[in-house]
């Protein structure tokens, strides 16, 4: 008896399933509806290509700014150049003698000494790098007056610096 009614029960359900299908009745069709349909194109409006402004010019302020970092490289970059011969002399003086003797230390103090005039020189070629960065974030999509006035300071900077790098570099090997 059981089976008979859990068979009949699944026939009520198909037939009842089956009606739901069914186009006629109460019940709105699922079908996609004329105003569901897409229709029409996006076109641009018409009209002429506005052309971007022109940059604005270099400002007095970051010109200062700019000449006044470079001027402090340039200095630094002069007294390094000074310090040269001193710190040549030190470590020819020093060159086969001990480690801890005066001359040794000498030696040592002159070529700290050049390190921190490149130091100097450093640190006005970061005050550019950050003023580069601000300047180019404010407008990346073009290139401004600033932008390369600070780029033609950083190069002439970067090359002090690197010329300072290989003549530490290179008496350093000799001590």
């Amino acid at each position: 008896m059981t089976r008979m009614h859990s068979c009949l029960s699944s026939i009520a359900l198909c037939a009842l399933l089956g009606a739901c299908a069914s186009t006629s009745g109460p019940y709105p069709s699922l079908a996609i509806r004329d105003a569901e349909r897409v229709s029409g194109s996006a076109q641009p409006v018409a009209g002429e290509a506005a052309e971007p402004l022109p940059p604005p010019p270099l400002d007095a302020t970051n010109g200062q700014r700019i000449d006044q970092a470079v001027e402090r490289a340039r200095k630094a970059h002069t007294s390094f150049t000074g310090g040269i011969a001193k710190a040549t002399g030190a470590i020819a003086a020093a060159r086969g003698s001990g480690t801890a003797t005066d001359a040794w230390v000498t030696a040592h103090v002159a070529l700290a000494d050049l390190q921190s005039l490149r130091s100097e020189t450093v640190i006005a070629q970061a005050d550019l790098d950050s003023l580069y960065a601000e300047e180019r974030l404010a407008d990346p999509a073009r290139i401004t007056p600033t932008a390369e006035a600070l780029a033609s300071a950083l190069a002439r900077i970067a090359g002090w610096v690197d010329e300072q790098d290989r003549t530490i570099a290179r008496l350093a090997a000799r001590l």
